[in-house]
């Protein structure tokens, strides 16, 4: 095992939960090193850090240092492990920065369960939630934070696309753009936001200023987009329609440049309702809203689009694993299951029974990977939320909602989901305790 991945689990092996007693919010799991003699001279002898060197490996190094100090003043130390992520996508030493940024303080640790109303907390009766807002007038469509963690951003029914930023004891309404039910999507960088229009374009703002700007405008499609998707370096951008029902732009240059389409296809599956990049952006997977045979995966790194072949899966959601090629997908039936992605072809990982419903399709309604990659988070139409091992297939936790679950997210920190809720509202939960430390 690579040095910067094993002195990532050795670091997150004696990491124990304390309280920050400078952050008034409770519950917040962080730093207390105790460091054995073997650990100290692992760390500071197994890499030795040369003036000049700045290999991913010695960053790393560096980051870990700065973490076993305490180093958390100004909120320097989690920007510059965000940073240090984004650049290791797909890389060794993505799953050893994720590990250690856990257990760094992040924006949402500041939020108080005693902000809800206590006729809220009542009703919902969700021992782990944190915060609960009103983000929407209608049903919630989708959610996505941005790279650090400091904003939300959710599309709603009432075609609009509302921003929260985080930081504080509850979120604060930042902006509200127009917009429509479609996908929303953070660059990979935090600064700019992607929007499906209640039209056939696709915006991209900066959030830069305020209120944002219009950075873009990507036409293209013939009706309203429904998804839309960065790759995990934010090189590449899709967007899913009804015709065309896929395009794929390059963002290399400042302008972005269109790289495939497929328009006018003679296929069984209709609508593109849901796209995932994978981890290392070297494929992208989509679900439909029509067809028997709607689960599609394509080959993105090369020069050309390149389908791959696949038994036929009916699947309406999707979502790819940020640390391995896995993804997981859903059709109409309470049926989730785990795939992965291998040089010659896709092979089946794990069939999870998630979710149970009787009324119309879909059953199961979202998934999203935690950061790590280790954990895969549903929601359905029995009001549940559930939490799965991605290696066992086994469930870990279990929450249940007063109303139907409609999009979920991960923050940065692995250690917050947020779920959006049919009735407008947007419910966080603090998963610290259910998410040990990777052995």
């Amino acid at each position: 095992m690579a040095f910067a991945q094993l002195s990532g689990y050795i670091i997150s092996m004696i990491i124990t939960r304390s309280e920050i007693p400078e952050m008034k919010c409770r519950a917040i799991p962080c730093l207390v090193l105790r460091f054995t003699p073997l650990a100290i001279i692992f760390l500071l002898f197994a890499s030795p850090i040369r003036a000049g060197d700045a290999t991913p490996q010695s960053r790393l190094a560096a980051l870990q240092s700065r973490v076993a100090k305490r180093d958390f003043a100004g909120d320097k130390l989690r920007l510059d492990l965000v940073a240090f992520t984004r650049q290791q996508v797909g890389m060794l030493h993505y799953l050893a920065a994720i590990d250690i940024l856990r257990h760094v303080p992040s924006p949402l640790d500041a939020l108080d369960a005693r902000e809800i109303d206590a006729e809220d907390r009542k009703m919902l009766a969700l021992p782990d939630i944190v915060a609960y807002f009103r983000a929407h007038g209608r049903a919630v469509a989708h959610i996505a934070f941005n790279s650090d963690s400091s904003l939300v951003a959710t599309s709603g029914w009432d075609n609009v696309v509302h921003l929260h930023k985080l930081g504080g004891k509850e979120p604060v309404s930042f902006a509200k753009i127009d917009g429509s039910p479609s996908g929303i999507a953070f660059h990979p960088d935090g600064k700019l936001l992607a929007t499906g229009c209640g039209d056939t374009r696709v915006i991209v703002w900066n959030l830069s200023t305020n209120p944002p700007k219009e950075e873009y405008r990507l036409s293209g499609h013939k009706n309203r987009p429904f998804v839309v998707a960065y790759s995990p370096t934010g090189k590449m951008f899709a967007s899913g329609c009804y015709d065309p029902v896929l395009r794929v732009l390059k963002f290399d240059d400042p302008n972005p440049e269109v790289w495939a389409v497929l328009a006018n296809e003679k296929t069984v599956s209709l609508g593109i309702a849901s796209l995932a990049f994978s981890h290392d952006g070297k494929h992208l997977v989509a679900g439909s809203h029509i067809g028997k045979e709607s689960l599609r995966v394509w080959e993105v790194s090369g020069k050309f689009l390149n389908e791959k072949t696949l038994n036929a899966f009916r699947a309406r959601t999707v979502a790819c694993s940020p640390t391995e090629p896995i993804f997981a997908f859903a059709g109409d039936d309470e049926t989730v299951q785990l795939m992965r992605i291998g040089a010659e072809r896709v092979e089946k990982l794990h069939a999870i029974r998630a979710h149970t419903g009787k009324n119309l399709p879909p059953i199961v309604k979202a998934l999203a990977f935690a950061p790590d990659g280790r954990n895969l988070a549903t929601a359905g139409q029995d009001k549940q939320v559930r939490l799965w091992s991605v290696t066992t297939g086994k469930q870990s936790a279990m929450w249940t909602l007063p109303i139907e679950p409609r999009a979920l997210a991960f923050a940065s920190d692995g250690r917050h989901l947020a779920i959006v809720a049919g009735d407008g509202t947007v419910l966080v939960l603090r998963l610290g305790a259910l998410l040990p430390a990777r052995p």
